[in-house]
């Protein structure tokens, strides 16, 4: 990319903050904690404005409703999501979707390189095809390069309010939330981030919402790396969002909201080790587009009641010279009925590719204080008349700080429906895990017990031609947070499989694999007021054995070497205003570490950079 068009880009992403104001605001409380409104007993009814919104009483205090929130509804059992919000994101080392997954227990990341290059989720012995994403309630198809596994490195985490994910016993279900904004007076937010190997990033996000139930949203995020791969090459994402809504009432509403990535990545050329090709990772230059129209009524607010929504999307690859245009169209609706006891969900899809009908289904149900069960199904019927079922049963007992929870999962399904030639597998995986749970200790322990599989490649990663078979074994899963004052937590989790050898059972499934961190926050200093200052450090470390990471063009397994990886990360907030610096692989040896075998990441690389953001 030219500096002409660098320059552009930059400053279309700063417009993005043409409303930022010289000062913040204390961020209004929600909704649900306000009192309810009242004219005094002596005085007349005012008459109803025209902006005002019908069965919302909040308005006078700056607070309008907003869309649906499209995530796993409760009932659900304990320790079986993971929630990460507009709060916590930014105090997060996580520059990617990617990144922000490496926190779940059990999952290894496939890393290419630095910042631009490929990485891939691999969990649950199924390899990438344990992920599946959805946004707003649209399936993310995978384009591009990769038509069979979506490589989550290439969502930025700029325009997402919140990211849902629901573990199963071999499967990670992530629910990717856009940004909403719920007060009147509009919120700006502005990031500069720099780093190694020629890294820089500028973000840009902009939201206002009027009395009337109007609501515009609009986000840029521009990154460039070389990728530390080799000096001649580079990495370029340009990301642009935008977001318009209306809500004539609390409960009744539009949406209509596009992303576009335009990719600009060199192939990668250099590495150790020996690969049977040339370009360990491929070029891509393209644009992803996708686009979602959704329209929603319910019969109250907050998303309880009955519900009903339907939605249009598409999802598009372009500007691609070797691969042409390709495109998924779809439809949907979703009829739902959410109490405080239970829940029911259905949910129709219709495509013009590759999954081209699908039914779904999720039940919830609570009936007695300490007792939950929840279930979900789906039918699904793919180009070339192949189908895939799947199932999925949990239960749970909880009372004080204890919890036991089952899980139960059968599937038979196809892992790539653009790959015709590619047909279903039957598999069964359960879990059993308990759980305690109080202010100084939380921690879970689970058996889960995974089915044979065999997990197709990584499309952008020809380093490694074809991954073995997975073998059926039962692996141990442990989680746990310490907390024995406000401002310290030691935190991490552990993997490993009972029964599967000394290599393990999966690839990129290390035997054993750990992460443990040490973090201080603090949010007290004398000389700000109470919420202005915030300080966050953290001492994170990585580490798994030996194991096997695919097979080579002889179909002989290729071995994964055991490392240990630190990570220090350091930020503080004055009021809007927040500094970050991250180092990356911080070791004193000048040898590089690698995730895939033949493709290096760099060692000492770090990332720092400063964010504001203004209200009002």
């Amino acid at each position: 990319m030219s500096r002409t068009r660098r320059c552009w880009s930059a400053a279309l992403l700063l417009s993005l903050s043409c409303s930022i104001a010289a000062g913040a605001q204390v961020i209004p409380a929600r909704p649900d904690t306000l009192p309810r409104l009242r004219a005094p007993q002596d005085t007349a009814p005012r008459p109803i404005r025209r902006d005002t919104l019908p069965g919302w009483p909040y308005l006078a205090r700056g607070v309008v409703p907003t869309t649906p929130e499209v995530v796993p509804p409760a009932p659900l059992p304990p320790g079986s999501r993971y929630t990460f919000t507009r709060d916590s994101i930014p105090w997060s080392t996580a520059q990617t979707l990617a990144d922000l997954l490496g926190a779940i227990p059990g999952v290894y990341l496939a890393r290419a390189g630095f910042l631009g290059l490929p990485e891939y989720v691999v969990y649950g012995g199924r390899g990438a095809a344990a992920l599946q994403v959805s946004w707003d309630g649209l399936p993310l198809e995978p384009l591009g390069g990769d038509s069979v596994y979506l490589d989550p490195s290439q969502i930025p985490l700029t325009y997402l309010r919140r990211v849902d994910v629901e573990m199963l016993p071999a499967q990670l279900r992530v629910y990717l939330v856009s940004e909403r904004h719920e007060t009147l007076p509009p919120r700006s937010v502005v990031r500069v981030m720099s780093g190694d190997f020629r890294t820089a990033s500028y973000t840009g996000l902009f939201q206002k919402r009027w009395s009337s139930g109007l609501g515009l949203n609009l986000a840029g995020n521009f990154l460039t790396s070389e990728g530390a791969s080799q000096s001649n090459r580079e990495s370029q994402a340009f990301d642009l969002w935008a977001k318009g809504e209306w809500l004539p009432t609390a409960t009744t509403g539009v949406a209509y909201q596009i992303r576009r990535q335009q990719s600009d990545r060199d192939a990668v050329r250099q590495g150790e080790g020996v690969v049977p090709v040339v370009e360990r990772v491929p070029a891509r230059h393209g644009a992803r587009t996708d686009a979602l129209f959704t329209v929603f009524a319910g019969s109250r607010p907050y998303d309880l009641g009955f519900r009903g929504s339907a939605g249009l999307g598409t999802s598009r690859w372009s500007q691609d010279s070797v691969l042409g245009d390709r495109q998924v169209r779809q439809a949907f609706g979703t009829m739902a009925y959410r109490g405080a006891r239970v829940v029911v969900e259905a949910t129709g899809r219709l495509a013009d590719a590759r999954t081209t009908s699908a039914l779904e289904a999720r039940v919830g149900w609570s009936p007695l204080p300490g007792i939950a069960a929840a279930a979900d199904a789906a039918l699904r019927r793919h180009e070339g008349d192949r189908r895939s079922r799947a199932a999925h049963v949990s239960a749970a007992l909880y009372r004080g700080p204890f919890s036991v929870v089952a899980q139960w999962a059968v599937q038979d399904g196809v892992q790539a429906p653009a790959l015709l030639a590619d047909t279903a597998q039957e598999t069964a995986d359960r879990a059993l895990r308990i759980g305690f749970d109080t202010r100084p200790l939380t921690g879970h322990l689970a058996l889960v017990r995974r089915d044979a599989y065999q997990p197709l490649s990584f499309g952008e990663l020809p380093v490694i031609p074809a991954l073995a078979a997975t073998r059926a074994a039962t692996y141990l899963v442990a989680d746990a947070r310490l907390q024995p004052i406000k401002a310290l937590t030691l935190d991490g989790w552990y993997a490993t499989p009972r029964d599967a050898g000394p290599r393990g059972a999966a690839d990129f499934q290390p035997p054993t694999h750990g992460r443990a961190q040490l973090t201080f926050r603090s949010k007290f200093w004398r000389t700000f007021r109470s919420g202005a200052f915030d300080l966050k450090v953290q001492i994170a470390m990585e580490s798994w054995s030996g194991g096997t990471a695919g097979l080579d063009a002889g179909g002989a397994p290729r071995l994964l070497e055991g490392v240990t990886l630190w990570e220090t990360f350091l930020a503080f907030r004055i009021v809007g205003f927040t500094m970050f610096w991250d180092l990356r692989d911080a070791v004193t040896t000048q040898t590089e570490k690698q995730y895939v075998p033949g493709l290096n990441y760099p060692h000492n690389a770090q990332v720092f950079g400063v964010r504001w953001e203004f209200r009002n």
